[in-house]
């Protein structure tokens, strides 16, 4: 009997080896607004199906949780509401009865998510970037896992530093990430460091790196012109050091009612 050799092939996400790698969109390919032009780079980098799986379920659980929360009228979100709209069988025409009843599944999920914005009143835990215009009331809000958000800009940050230095971030480094207040704005002295990222309208990225320290990173993440991300990559014992200088947001216990969970393979691999 012959032997055939397969090639291995290492994920980005849990970095093991895979002799059945898949390609898993750097920005999540469902998230690209319609103003998005053809010419733009769509990145992909190698994923095992375990993780490829579990991390399209996550872009689509956050994907119908965020969309309505930024302004759908921005060409950073042009025609994604009404997408999520059609996932949730509103405004599909030509489905089957099988597929109905799967998509009125998922808007009577949504739906049981939804809580009264009162109840949040004085509350923490508000995303900054999401949420109505200023001067705009909402009677419903709906919770967010903060955990969601700092995989999913892990996510793009380990895709990106693949598919620019063919580099998968392991030990000793590691990322730690953070929702930013508002846009960084980069002295003159710096522009020579940061590289511009674009995936179109829908997501624009800086990195900022430096030639003595090749391998820290800081990213800057704007998604849909509205959610902002500032993601580091360093030593882990460097992160511990600093960890007090940079301030979660603080977040409210989920109520006694359904809510986005994370799954458990995502929350095992991101401890």
């Amino acid at each position: 009997m012959s032997q055939t050799a397969v090639a291995l092939a290492r994920c980005i996400h849990c970095l093991s080896e895979t002799d059945s790698p898949e390609l898993d969109h750097v920005f999540p390919k469902s998230w690209y607004p319609d103003t998005t032009p053809k010419t733009v780079q769509r990145w992909t980098a190698p994923s095992c199906p375990k993780c490829n799986r579990a991390f399209g379920q996550l872009e689509h659980d956050l994907f119908l949780r965020m969309i309505f929360c930024v302004d759908s009228k921005s060409d950073a979100a042009a025609g994604l509401a009404a997408k999520a709209l059609r996932t949730m069988g509103l405004d599909a025409e030509g489905l089957s009865d099988e597929e109905k009843r799967r998509r009125e599944a998922t808007l009577k999920k949504i739906r049981s998510e939804l809580v009264r914005t009162e109840e949040l009143e004085d509350k923490p835990g508000k995303i900054p970037g999401l949420g109505p215009p200023e001067g705009v009331e909402s009677p419903r809000s709906i919770l967010i896992p903060y955990a969601g958000l700092s995989l999913m800009a892990e996510k793009i940050v380990r895709g990106c530093e693949y598919r620019i230095n063919n580099r998968f971030v392991e030990p000793p480094y590691t990322v730690c990430t953070f929702i930013a207040n508002a846009e960084v704005v980069f002295p003159e002295a710096m522009v020579t460091g940061v590289k511009s990222i674009d995936f179109g309208p829908g997501c624009q990225i800086k990195r900022i790196f430096a030639a003595e320290t090749p391998k820290v990173v800081r990213y800057w993440i704007t998604i849909w012109g509205a959610l902002r991300f500032s993601v580091l990559i360093d030593l882990h014992e460097e992160l511990e050091k600093a960890k007090h200088l940079y301030k979660r947001p603080e977040g409210i216990e989920p109520p006694d009612k359904p809510t986005m969970r994370i799954r458990p393979y995502l929350r095992e691999y991101k401890d």
